[in-house]
């Protein structure tokens, strides 16, 4: 009897055994059928290839853009020029002036001014572009203090702006005045050309859409 009894608890065991040794087992990191835990491996997706530039820095990198709409507009290498409007007006000496309003956007690195960046003329009964002998109209002062004619000087911080306006002293107040802007750090670079129509103006702003050529 006893050894019946031994036997049987042999064979038990055995069966115990055996079906232990069926237990399925899971991967570590990934996710069992069913379950709410473990986590898929996703591949990173690759880094996007950085853009090498734009079209605003190939107009930089040319020295001047070429495709601007806006005639009045000129990019250059560390600034951008906008020829804003212009006036008659008296200068110290009580002589007839052309007032030209500018904005100067700072397109380098560092602080710069419209003064040490570019160099503004203007001409009367003679074309800069067509006579390399052509004389340009002296440089005058305003008669009344200008904030923005002080402004021409003012240091503009990278990425800035600021409105400055020139005075040039006219021969006669019916000739048209042409304006000529070139850069003064890149001899290179186009120049920025607008014609003013002067004749018959009162001494009151002027719009550059309605009134240049």
């Amino acid at each position: 009897m006893k050894k019946l009894c031994a036997l049987l608890a042999i064979c038990f065991l055995s069966v115990l055994l055996t079906g232990c040794g069926n237990t399925s087992t899971v991967p570590a990191g990934s996710a069992e059928p069913g379950s709410g835990n473990g986590s898929a491996v996703i591949p990173k997706p690759a880094e996007p290839t950085p853009s090498t530039g734009s079209a605003i820095d190939a107009a930089i990198g040319s020295g001047s853009s070429n495709a601007q709409d806006d005639p009045n507009v000129r990019v250059y290498r560390d600034c951008t020029i906008t020829v804003l409007g212009y006036s008659l007006h008296t200068d110290s000496e009580g002589e007839p002036t052309v007032r030209v309003e500018y904005e100067f956007h700072n397109n380098s690195q560092k602080p710069a001014s419209f003064s040490t960046t570019v160099i503004p003329n203007a001409y009367q009964g003679t074309d800069p572009q067509t006579d390399a002998d052509a004389e340009s109209l002296s440089y005058a002062s305003p008669a009344e203090p200008d904030a923005e004619y002080s402004a021409l000087l003012t240091l503009v911080n990278p990425g800035k702006s600021i409105t400055c306006a020139g005075y040039f002293k006219l021969t006669d107040t019916t000739q048209p005045v042409i304006v000529e802007i070139k850069d003064l750090r890149d001899s290179s670079a186009d120049a920025l050309y607008r014609t003013l129509d002067i004749a018959n103006m009162a001494v009151s702003a002027a719009s550059l859409d309605e009134e240049t050529k």
